[in-house]
């Protein structure tokens, strides 16, 4: 599962054109034009409304390649773009018009994610053959895991998912809600931050010298957690 930005220009672009498929599979969070936790975000959709927004999204293109490398799709409820040239050429990923089907759409961010997907696993895999004297390693047999090389400690179902989800993204900020449905999978009214504070809670008296200092998982304020190693 991945983070993907929906940030829209208007009221009715995103009734127009169907990406249900993506939202399925995947976070769908809206933001704003302050462009906030765009540094967790995989993907961001910007919808536009009217020819009127092309100045507006070629600034929001500038402002995202400056601070991210993640994918920039564009979709008009147009049937062409007049902007499509420019926004490719300031490095949106693809334009979506409506004469774009949605079934093809859904591939085109499938296949991107999918990518995103093989990278972070790769990332994962090669974390967990680092040598012994690593910081910290994951035993997946036996649901535990490993500091400093000498000191194995056994971990719940849910410490675990949650040290293997925060190790994926190590060093980048992992949002409440993607750890939400990671970890329980579930549409809820109750509190999320409480159950995934809980977990990060009791994960720090276990791995953690000091839990009031912690080394290995940061809080990233009203944001969600980072592992740090």
């Amino acid at each position: 599962m991945c983070n993907i930005g929906m940030l829209s220009l208007g009221n009715t672009a995103e009734n127009r054109i169907d990406i249900e498929e993506i939202k399925e599979k995947h976070t769908i969070i809206e933001i704003t034009e302050n462009l906030e936790l765009l540094e967790s975000f995989d993907a961001v959709i910007i919808l536009e409304e009217n020819i009127s927004d092309l100045s507006r999204i070629c600034e929001l293109i500038s402002k995202i390649r400056q601070r991210s490398t993640c994918y920039i799709w564009v979709m008009t409820v147009a049937d062409q773009s007049v902007g499509k040239l420019v926004y490719l050429q300031l490095g949106a990923d693809e334009v979506f018009d409506l004469s774009r089907e949605a079934k093809e759409i859904a591939f085109i961010m499938e296949n991107s994610m999918l990518r995103i997907k093989q990278l972070q696993v790769k990332k994962g895999s090669e974390t967990e053959n680092h040598h012994s004297d690593e910081l910290l390693k994951l035993i997946p047999t036996n649901v535990s895991v490993m500091i400093e090389g000498n000191e194995e400690i056994v971990l719940t179902k849910l410490e675990f998912q949650m040290m293997e989800l925060l190790l994926r993204h190590q060093g980048t900020a992992v949002i409440y809600e993607t750890i939400y449905q990671e970890l329980w999978k579930t549409e809820t009214t109750e509190n999320k931050q409480y159950r995934i504070a809980n977990i990060i809670y009791h994960l720090r008296r276990k791995i953690e010298k000091n839990v009031k200092k912690p080394i290995f998982i940061k809080t990233v304020r009203s944001k969600g957690y980072m592992l740090n190693i």
